[in-house]
């Protein structure tokens, strides 16, 4: 009788087991867990993209939130000249020197204003949302203007400022071109409140 080798390792496995394959390296000398599966990968891809595309919806939500809309009667803007030439409204506070239009109505799709003396804008903020907004100047009586007739470059100024064309006078309660004497430019606004804006050059008395 054969006596068999000597072993001191109770746990080591039968001669005919094959040992088991050692996990490959990655960097760092760490092997792979076992549980990082390709279905486990495309699982942790797919909660990154989430992720993601949760935040940017986060962003833009907040950005619309921080957009209270389009301009409403009251609102004071005014006008800039962007790309291919189409015009855009910064609303601001009626109060302010950069305040040279004031909203006197806003009307539903591409409408008419009441009288010619408004600027007429339309704005888009969908299908269907089309509206018309009719602008009146923003001024009161003593205000003096620059380039009263671009509603773009149109900037309140000091009267003693040489760029200064134009002087105000506002009539309320009232819809008289008679009222300006003298005047070269005559807006007439429906309001609320009505009123006639009267300008004239800035040495006159209107």
């Amino acid at each position: 009788m054969t006596t068999p080798p000597f072993d001191d390792n109770p746990f080591r496995s039968p001669d005919h087991a094959t040992p088991s394959a050692p996990m490959p390296p990655v960097p760092g000398g760490q092997p792979i867990p076992t549980w990082f599966t390709t279905k486990v990968k495309i699982t942790l891809a797919a909660c990154v993209v989430l992720a993601l595309a949760l935040g940017s919806l986060g962003a833009l939500a907040v950005y619309w939130a921080d957009r209270s809309g389009p301009p409403g009667d009251g609102d004071c803007l005014y006008l800039t000249r962007e790309s291919a030439g189409k015009l855009a409204y910064h609303r601001v506070g009626c109060g302010t020197d950069s305040a040279t239009y004031k909203v006197d109505a806003t009307r539903t799709g591409s409408s008419r204003c009441s009288s010619n003396g408004y600027v007429r804008f339309k704005t888009t903020a969908g299908i269907g949302a089309e509206r018309t907004l009719c602008l009146a100047l923003n001024v009161r009586t003593g205000d003096c203007l620059r380039d009263a007739d671009d509603e773009v470059t149109i900037a309140k100024v000091s009267c003693s400022d040489p760029a200064a064309t134009e002087r105000a006078e506002v009539f309320t309660s009232s819809r008289d071109p008679k009222d300006c004497e003298d005047a070269d430019d005559i807006r007439i606004y429906s309001g609320p409140p009505m009123r006639v804006v009267c300008l004239a050059p800035p040495g006159e008395n209107i």
